[in-house]
């Protein structure tokens, strides 16, 4: 099984919630950041099995970088795909707990109903991407849902917070889950595509 998701920000006191904030509200509305990273890791470890894949877009954590390996070790996946996100600037130094760290992917996936998906993945939201305009799919994340009340054709944010919103957990979306919702979207064509849909 393949999960998207992104900006689980372990460790990241101000994005806990107003209690503990010293900027704005934050996103969440824990007690501590402790609470929130035991909820958030739960949440994740339900869902996910030691042999899954998870494509995880960016911020895994903030602060200490001493603390990557010890969030990695709570994990109970073994495959973990890093792509990078504006908060992961230590996440190198620990390469060796996850299957790859990059900037960018671009990956089919095969799902039960026999269907191949193209997804583009980056840790930012992007207006077009490659094969947009033909419908291939993009995830991202940074945004923490915010952009979500105005959708961009079939993208979506994949961040835990936008999870919680549907799912009410912090946890990740299956790749059945988030082909299913982008099902319900139609292809946005913003430049010269809507034009020439089929060159």
């Amino acid at each position: 099984m393949h999960w998207l998701t992104s900006d689980w920000h372990l460790g990241h006191i101000n994005i806990a919630g107003p209690k503990v904030s010293k900027w704005k509200d934050g996103y969440r509305n824990f007690d501590s950041v402790k609470e929130m990273d035991k909820t958030i890791i739960n949440d994740i470890n339900r869902h996910v099995s030691k042999n899954d894949i998870i494509w995880m877009l960016g911020d895994f954590s903030f602060g200490s970088d001493t603390m990557i390996p010890v969030y990695r070790n709570r994990i109970n996946c073994n495959n973990i795909h890093i792509i990078r996100g504006n908060h992961d600037h230590f996440i190198d130094n620990y390469s060796e707990g996850f299957t790859s760290i990059s900037d960018y992917r671009e990956n089919m996936f095969h799902l039960q109903d026999g269907r191949k998906v193209s997804v583009v993945m980056l840790h930012y939201a992007m207006r077009v991407w490659r094969s947009s305009h033909r419908g291939s799919l993009h995830a991202y994340g940074h945004s923490h849902s915010s952009l979500e009340n105005n959708p961009n054709g079939k993208s979506m944010d994949v961040g835990i917070d936008n999870a919680y919103k549907i799912y009410g957990e912090y946890r990740p979306f299956s790749i059945e889950e988030f082909v299913k919702l982008m099902d319900a979207r139609e292809i946005a064509l913003p430049d010269q595509h809507k034009t020439v849909r089929n060159e």
